[in-house]
């Protein structure tokens, strides 16, 4: 569960693409995975030196031996049963009733990811790629901001508060065009 949990937080997989990665797929040494998106569509995903060793763990330490012969897939049940989009949502579930989040589920971790992304300084073209979105149309989806992140944004880019600080750095003084009431 820890696994698959930070896996989805880290590159705001969806739950079906969660459940179809093969071991062939993944790439732990380059630090990505091949994913096989909506419409059939392959794009690399890449994956945070966390969740390499997560995975790394996951594959030496934890996974099952699967109980189908040639099964490839990533994520296994505890009985080595490839698991599928429903026992991730079942996972999410079962995690959501354990840590008392009312609303934890694999697509709010796909949202939390692209939130923290963008905070994070990355870029809306690289995102839609990641998510394997077709426009920036979809991206858009993710660039609500909260109120109190507005307001941080703004102070730190704020061009009359970097100007007046620019001005008072120089001269050490208020700048002349400061008026305080």
């Amino acid at each position: 569960n820890h696994a698959i949990f930070v896996t989805a937080l880290d590159n705001g997989l969806r739950a079906s693409e969660l459940a179809d990665i093969e071991l062939g797929q993944l790439d732990l040494k380059g630090g990505y995975v091949k994913v096989m998106g909506k419409g059939a569509k392959e794009r690399i995903v890449p994956i945070g030196d966390f969740v390499r060793m997560t995975l790394w763990n996951y594959i030496d330490r934890i996974r099952p031996e699967p109980v189908i012969i040639d099964c490839d897939k990533l994520f296994l049940s505890p009985s080595g049963r490839p698991i599928t989009a429903n026992t991730i949502k079942l996972v999410f579930s079962r995690l959501a009733k354990s840590s008392g989040v009312e609303r934890l589920h694999a697509h709010l971790c796909r949202h939390t990811f692209a939130i923290n992304y963008l905070l994070n300084g990355g870029d809306i073209f690289s995102l839609r790629e990641i998510l394997g979105h077709t426009t920036l149309e979809m991206v858009n989806h993710y660039l609500h901001f909260t109120r109190s992140q507005l307001t941080a944004q703004h102070h730190k880019y704020s061009p009359m508060d970097r100007l007046q600080k620019e001005q008072t750095v120089s001269e050490g003084k208020q700048p002349k065009w400061f008026v305080r009431k």
